[in-house]
């Protein structure tokens, strides 16, 4: 929802009334006009904090935007390559007993001076 104001708090300061012989005092105009610069500076105000929000908030939604489409492509990325596991393919209590195992023999290897992942 867009604020369009009429007047600016200039506008309203500048303003000059010409002298009436039985109009209103000005002193007392003086001091109304007073009371609705305030109101308006105020309104200028948070308009323009509100706008450097709304400027701020949509430069983080771009930039979530992109963070989203990198994790999107990742997602498929890994979607790929875990599309061969099975459903039957749970972790067993073997299955954890075999992974220790080559643990061990790749921390001898790598102890010896070989790296297990050039073995082939």
């Amino acid at each position: 929802m867009a604020v369009k104001l009429t007047l600016s708090s200039k506008e309203i300061l500048e303003k000059v009334f010409p002298g009436a012989p039985r109009g209103y005092d000005p002193y007392q105009v003086d001091e109304f006009l007073d009371l609705i610069l305030r109101d308006y500076t105020e309104i200028e105000s948070n308009f323009l904090m509100k706008k450097e929000e709304i400027d701020a908030l949509n430069a983080k939604v771009e930039s979530l935007k992109k963070d989203n489409q990198k994790l999107e492509i990742e997602l498929g990325k890994y979607k790929e390559r875990f599309s061969n596991i099975k459903a039957s393919d749970e972790v067993t209590s073997d299955n954890i007993n075999l992974i220790k195992q080559i643990n061990k023999y790749e921390t001898f290897l790598f102890k010896m001076g070989y790296d297990p992942k050039s073995i082939k």
